[in-house]
């Protein structure tokens, strides 16, 4: 008895698992969450002002600050490809009213940790105050992380602060079906936003599926020989 039950219990479990892996494989199975533009290179939208500037709202972002000029900024050719920066000193501001550089990133479609990485770099010198932030939308609802990142040489107590890199947001444990929405401002200064993506960790492994659904196979295979 037990072993009938048991069998039929790995015999779903496989035939799932399997059904997972052909969705994962054959492409079926898209990203819940991403950023669109995130490198800024869409220029669609914005008007060339001269040298090395584009001045608008980039593509697939959003703003209501109203002085959108010297926003995108081109800094050079790597690989053949051409690179942009985001000057969110032109798209933002903290005072007296607030402006964030928002987008929506879509919805998760499983529980998980959900991590915002993105590149800084200091355009034009001096020290600046970068803020990001995940919201669980559609109208920035609910506030599921945020942090602050600085460039300043030192800060106040002598410590220095190098916000030019490569950094990450995490929000932790956010529920399958939650429609997220991004955001950067900052308080000053000339930070250069690059290189925005948006991931849920851990992601689903085709791989590690196909292996558990084997594995399932062989030992029912075991057992109705036994």
């Amino acid at each position: 008895m037990k072993n009938n039950l048991l069998k039929k219990v790995l015999k779903s479990t496989a035939a799932k698992l399997i059904a997972a892996f052909l969705m994962l494989s054959s492409g079926q199975s898209k990203a819940a969450l991403s950023v669109i533009n995130g490198d800024f290179s869409d220029l669609t939208g914005l008007t060339y002002v001269g040298d090395v500037w584009y001045s608008g709202v980039p593509t697939g972002w959003n703003t209501d600050f109203p002085n959108t000029i010297y926003t995108v900024k081109y800094t050079g050719i790597t690989n053949g490809t051409y690179d942009y920066v985001a000057n969110i000193s032109q798209l933002t501001s903290t005072s007296p009213n607030f402006y964030a550089l928002y987008q929506s990133v879509g919805t998760t479609d499983y529980t998980s940790d959900v991590t915002v990485k993105f590149d800084l770099t200091n355009i034009n010198g001096g020290g600046y105050d970068v803020g990001v932030a995940i919201f669980q939308g559609p109208n920035f609802n609910t506030l599921l992380a945020n942090r602050s990142i600085q460039d300043v040489f030192p800060d106040a107590n002598g410590v220095p602060q190098n916000g030019v890199g490569t950094f990450e947001l995490t929000a932790l444990n956010v529920a399958s079906g939650s429609l997220l929405q991004i955001a950067f401002w900052t308080t000053g200064g000339t930070p250069g936003l690059d290189n925005v993506s948006i991931s849920q960790i851990p992601e689903p492994s085709s791989g590690s599926l196909m292996i558990f659904a084997v594995t399932s196979l062989i030992t029912l295979r075991v057992m109705r020989k036994k």
